[in-house]
């Protein structure tokens, strides 16, 4: 949508937006995420070239407004959690973080965040996509009533690209330069800023994240937004670009490209469910034959053969497959500069090709391809 909102769901408690826009100008565009919650789409006075050249061979950084957190506390705190995922929380150490697919009953995706074990008997949870407790957390807590779950008021950002280590650095007190550059990933150090607060810093398979006070976050943005030449603000069609072009694993987002729809061997997310775990947890039966859950269908790749070609909206229809009626839709979309033309993410049914094609309603043909997404090579232009 091209005007601001109206009604937002904790959009900005760092208050990014407003400090961001104080030297960039107001947002270009917003864009709804899931569960009501906008954010910006793009800046009028940085543009989309300077953020992709940020994240690339800088450091792009991405308010993170739109995430809910939860405190897990108590002895069974690890149990409440080994509840609702097929991934084994009890095994994480203290600072130690996951990537974590919460479940339903049927193995499909009820939301994802990462977890990061803070003490023997608590974990913070920053969940994505509809920005909301799992849906069967209170089933769990049942289970564990001792547990004490409560939103906790944080905030957070997102730093990507190559500088994004010495960008982070460069906001924390000087003793902690060297444990951040000896951090592992899925790993959280306690720290300092240069302004005296203590925040966790996580880093991720690809970011580097500070969760902390909004009051914080607020004054770690008025220090990246005064050093432009350290840090570009970032929105989400540079997002988009990023994820499609990622090669260090397929990038998707809860609810764009997984949701309870999408089970989750359908969509490669198999290696989020734990050798050897025990139930009960949710979706445990459902998940206990990969040959035979899922199979209606699958994420894959779009590409046009064209540079040509236009670029792609979510939700766009395909046609195809062996009926060559209505095949799929688009899930995610945006322009690749790595490869000079659009790209897109897409649900298929199984019975299309993983080399195969698929055409839009105005007839402009694409290509499926793995995932992640390749970079075009030479012969894959059209004749």
């Amino acid at each position: 949508m091209r005007d601001s909102p109206r009604t937002l769901r904790r959009n900005d408690p760092g208050d990014a937006i407003r400090t961001i826009a104080e030297r960039y100008g107001e947002p270009e565009s917003y864009c709804v995420l899931g569960g009501n919650v906008a954010s910006v789409s793009t800046w009028r006075g940085i543009s989309f070239e300077d953020q992709y050249a940020a994240v690339t061979r800088g450091a792009g950084v991405f308010p993170c407004g739109g995430m809910y957190y939860l405190s897990v506390t108590g002895p069974h705190a690890s149990d409440v959690l080994n509840l609702l995922t097929p991934r084994r929380v009890d095994l994480l150490e203290v600072g130690q973080a996951a990537f974590v697919v919460f479940t339903t009953p049927e193995g499909t995706v009820d939301t994802e965040g990462v977890v990061l074990r803070v003490g023997d008997d608590g974990f913070h949870v920053s969940i994505g996509g509809e920005a909301r407790p799992p849906t069967w957390l209170h089933d769990a807590i049942d289970h564990h009533p001792g547990t004490r779950v409560e939103e906790v008021d944080i905030s957070s950002f997102n730093i990507k690209g190559s500088a994004r280590l010495p960008a982070m650095a460069a906001l924390l007190a000087e003793e902690f330069a060297t444990p951040l550059a000896r951090l592992g990933r899925f790993r959280g150090l306690r720290a300092r800023t240069r302004w005296g607060a203590r925040v966790w810093v996580v880093r991720t398979l690809i970011g580097v994240e500070m969760w902390a006070a909004p009051e914080d976050i607020h004054l770690a943005w008025r220090a990246m937004v005064a050093a432009p030449e350290t840090y570009a603000p970032c929105g989400w069609d540079v997002l988009a670009t990023y994820r499609l072009e990622c090669q260090e694993f397929s990038f998707f987002l809860c609810p764009l490209d997984i949701h309870r729809g999408t089970h989750l061997f359908d969509v490669g997310l198999g290696h989020v469910v734990s050798a050897r775990k025990h139930p009960p947890y949710m979706g445990f039966e459902a998940l206990q034959k990969p040959a035979q859950a899922g199979g209606r269908m699958r994420i894959a790749g779009l590409r046009p053969t064209s540079p040509d070609a236009p670029c792609r909206t979510v939700g766009e229809r395909l046609f195809g497959g062996a009926s060559d009626g209505l095949t799929g839709y688009v899930t995610s979309a945006g322009y690749s500069p790595r490869d000079r033309r659009a790209l897109c993410f897409a649900h298929l049914p199984v019975d299309v090709p993983p080399d195969g094609t698929v055409r839009f309603e105005d007839g402009t043909t694409w290509s499926v391809v793995p995932l992640p997404i390749p970079p075009v090579r030479k012969g894959d232009e059209a004749p």
